[in-house]
């Protein structure tokens, strides 16, 4: 099956689990959950709710306490930026930022690893 590159969710087999709810989730703050022992971030977007990669692919900071604006998100420990729709980073495009598939369930977020 070909995809685009930089465009890809990360395939899986694996269950949906709970990681918060939308109502926290619109309050303002991103998500931090581990699913499956792997370092999850949600954030809300203007078109919806994106689950990421924790942990920043280039110098492991903690994403979900970056700054999202519109679809781009800015790593707080050096300032590397993500595009949430592609996982594309704006600094090095060679890198990409892990994506997951995200379900809502009433208020509850559902993320897929």
């Amino acid at each position: 099956m070909s995809t685009p590159d930089n465009a890809r969710l990360i395939a899986s087999s694996g269950n949906f689990q709970r990681v918060g709810s939308v109502t926290a989730l619109r309050g303002g703050e991103p998500v931090a959950a581990v699913v499956d022992g792997q370092a999850v971030a949600v954030f809300a977007v203007e078109d919806g709710v994106i689950a990421t990669a924790g942990i920043c692919p280039h110098a492991d900071g903690p994403l979900h306490e970056g700054e999202v604006e519109g679809h781009l998100l800015t790593c707080p420990w050096h300032g590397w930026q993500f595009d949430l729709q592609t996982g594309v980073c704006e600094d090095d495009p060679c890198i990409n930022l892990a994506r997951y598939e995200v379900r809502i369930d009433g208020d509850d977020i559902l993320v897929r690893i």
